[in-house]
């Protein structure tokens, strides 16, 4: 167990960035040293390793005062840039997504990776070519919300330190390395399966890493049904090859090795097996461009040949948890990221696979472990995850990376057509998988829940743990129990989604759910199906009513997402689909709560000013949304606006909105911004901000402060406020600082 303790330490200070436990490993390591476990030394070292890793990692992200500058700088493309074609603003346009190692920026010395947009250039960039560029970039943050990924902790596990866009190029070098034979191998299979549209895009995603053809409709399809890690080659990939290599090295090349060379005989079987395994498997990570979850892979597949190879029996836990160790130990950062534990469960689940002797019951709780540990990691749930996982895995283990593998190394287009057809049954059966399922919903695990239900599967998997079976249920309580906490009669919650440039609430009372607003979408995914769905997922919720305040892409983006879970009312029905529209005197009364629309009467608005006006009235307390409306709006409104604790500051804080003449009116105590981190409308105004802060308004603003969750019936009437980026704060949320606690 002590590897597992050492990792440990070295992931926790990667995730705490705190020094105040180093002095208490050093306690633990005296003591230690004294009852002769001399290992427990290299605690407090790998703890103070961790932070040094973390910290470094922090201070190479982009300046605050470089954010938004154009800066001239010089960069060479890493991987394989990805070119998407979009509908966007109306028209299609094509867009590369590239990763690129840049220096030369003044005032940000060293040489960093960053991730960069491009937009119609006039020619496209090739991988491997160094480049003179002019870019706007911004350090990493994302948006921040219960649910959803935390795209800092994502950036600073890959190495990225700021992402942007390209203003301008020239080309100053180009070379035939690594990633450039990887581009033009995904082209070549691509070309040679053009006739099937799964095959065209799958095919290159699998054989060199480039995803780049994946439509956003088959991505979503896979993740749905809880396929898509087996879209990005990591460790079961990896495990994948070097399993089947293995038992070619055993069956067929190991006997006729030992025949010819009658020297190797000295070796057994098992032992010589691992030699093609590991090249293999080596082999495959090159094709993918030795990425950070290949490499990993394939050091754990190292270390336990190197364990199943010597004379002495190591058993299989202690050789992965040296694994993990060195993984760690060479990618420390890696901690904080979700593939690294996947891959690792991948790499474990199938070793045990090979060396357990119930391989039958193993095979079919697999993908139920892989749905698992996907809806912790990705929030990725379905119904139909585990059955699509018996069914996918074993296709694209035996069929599909085989076939594709071995068609574009030997350039012999039947077996890439092989391949082709096995993605096209693959697809088939998730979508006909989703038809089936569609309609059954279950809670999405929190972590915690999560880790009680691997637990469950744990037991179920090695049935030499020392448990009583009949309890295993139990564990599985946390996950089906999960239920925000309860609300009194009279009152209501408010929940602010981080939706960056856009606007996403929920309003809850004890029984019942309102969605107001949905937040923005792009070509292929929404806010909402990123959000606000594994929200309602996690805690069990349904909306009883959706109330889109007009039809513009920053509010009813995500409505596609969430049509057909409740009635929709909206300020412009014609550009929502599916929707009624709100007129002022609708109300309707919740648990003691009741919700009264304000705006728009009879006349004929549309656009901002068309905006549903929402009053919420509770026991001793009120909200009031007004959607985008401007001030002539509001001026109309003056008569009749009642007053309000809490307001949402309409259209993001735009100086066209929220007018002294309104405050006055409402006195709200506090006022919600809903707008981007710097975003390019420069939202919130100035002016605005300065109105607020001289009527005494509190302001609270998810670009600032991430979700926001707002309740008001705590004791003495006190409001209860939660803001994310505060009562989440992690250390790559802040700027890089030593911190003891």
């Amino acid at each position: 167990m002590r590897w597992w303790w050492l990792s440990a330490a070295l992931a926790a200070a990667c995730w705490l960035g705190v020094l105040w436990p180093a002095p208490v490993l050093v306690f633990v390591a005296v003591l230690g040293w004294r009852h002769g476990r001399r290992w427990l030394v290299w605690l407090p070292l790998l703890w103070c390793y961790g932070v040094v890793q973390l910290h470094s990692g922090v201070s190479m992200r982009l300046p605050a005062s470089l954010e938004g500058v154009t800066l001239a700088i010089h960069g060479k493309v890493v991987g394989v840039p990805a070119t998407v074609n979009e509908f966007r603003f109306g028209r299609w346009r094509y867009r590369q997504r590239l990763t690129l190692d840049v220096w030369g920026a003044p005032g940000w010395p060293g040489t960093h990776r960053i991730r960069v947009n491009a937009y119609e250039l006039p020619v496209r960039v090739q991988a491997g070519q160094q480049l003179a560029l002019t870019v706007k970039l911004k350090a990493p943050r994302g948006v921040y919300n219960a649910t959803g990924q935390d795209a800092a902790r994502r950036d600073l596990a890959a190495g990225i330190d700021a992402r942007g866009t390209v203003q301008g190029w020239t080309v100053l070098a180009s070379d035939h390395s690594l990633d450039h034979w990887r581009q033009w191998l995904s082209d070549r299979v691509a070309e040679q399966v053009s006739v099937s549209p799964a095959g065209r895009a799958i095919l290159p995603a699998l054989v060199v890493g480039d995803r780049s053809r994946l439509s956003s409709e088959l991505w979503q399809q896979f993740q749905i049904t809880g396929g898509a890690h087996l879209l990005a080659i990591s460790g079961l990939h990896i495990a994948i090859v070097a399993g089947w290599f293995w038992w070619l090295g055993r069956w067929l090349l190991g006997p006729v090795l030992q025949r010819f060379f009658p020297v190797l005989s000295v070796f057994t079987l098992q032992q010589l097996a691992w030699g093609p395994a590991l090249m293999a498997a080596l082999g495959y990570a090159a094709l993918a461009g030795f990425s950070l979850p290949t490499v990993r892979a394939v050091i754990m597949l190292a270390v336990v040949a190197g364990a199943q190879c010597t004379r002495v029996a190591v058993p299989l836990w202690k050789s992965l948890g040296v694994a993990l160790l060195l993984v760690l130990l060479l990618f420390p950062l890696s901690a904080l990221s979700e593939s690294l534990w996947l891959s690792f469960g991948a790499v474990a689940a199938i070793a045990m696979l090979v060396t357990s002797h119930d391989a039958r019951k193993l095979l079919i709780l697999l993908p139920v472990v892989m749905a698992l540990v996907s809806a912790i990691l990705f929030q990725q749930w379905s119904v139909s995850a585990p059955l699509a996982n018996l069914l996918l895995i074993p296709l694209y283990t035996c069929v599909v990376v085989p076939l594709a593998l071995l068609g574009s190394l030997l350039q012999q287009g039947w077996l890439l057509e092989g391949a082709a057809t096995g993605t096209e049954l693959s697809v088939w059966l998730m979508a006909s998988l989703a038809s089936w399922t569609g309609h059954w919903r279950l809670p999405l695990p929190t972590v915690t829940s999560g880790v009680f239900a691997l637990l469950a599967l744990t037991l179920l998997l090695i049935s030499a743990l020392p448990f009583p079976r009949r309890l295993v249920p139990l564990l599985l309580l946390p996950w089906l129990c999960q239920r925000p906490d309860p609300l009194p009669d009279g009152e209501w919650q408010l929940v602010a989604f981080d939706v960056g440039q856009g606007l996403a609430l929920a309003v809850r009372t004890r029984e019942h759910l309102l969605i107001y607003d949905t937040g923005p979408s792009w070509p292929g995914d929404s806010m909402a199906r990123r959000i606000i769905l594994p929200w309602l997922a996690r805690r069990g919720l349904t909306p009883d009513r959706i109330v889109i305040s007009h039809g513009d892409n920053d509010h009813a983006g995500g409505m596609k997402v969430l049509a057909g879970m409740a009635p929709v009312l909206s300020g412009e029905p014609e550009r929502v689909p599916g929707s009624e529209a709100c007129r002022a005197g609708q109300q309707w009364d919740w648990d003691g709560v009741t919700f009264t629309l304000l705006w728009p009467g009879p006349e004929v608005v549309s656009g901002n000013e068309s905006s549903c006006v929402l009053q919420v009235s509770g026991v001793g307390s009120s909200l009031l949304i007004p959607g985008d409306i401007g001030k002539q709006s509001e001026y109309r409104m003056l008569g009749s606006l009642p007053r309000a604790d809490f307001l949402v500051v309409a259209h993001h804080g735009s100086n066209s909105s929220t007018s002294a003449a309104l405050l006055r009116q409402v006195q709200p105590a506090y006022a919600l911004v809903s707008a981007g981190y710097r975003n390019r409308f420069r939202h919130p105004h100035p002016q605005v901000l300065q109105r607020l802060g001289n009527a005494g308004v509190t302001v609270l603003r998810t670009d600032r402060d991430g979700m926001i969750v707002f309740r008001w019936g705590a004791a003495d009437n006190v409001p209860l406020i939660t803001t994310w980026r505060q009562f989440r704060e992690r250390p790559w949320h802040r700027p890089a600082a030593w911190r003891f606690w």
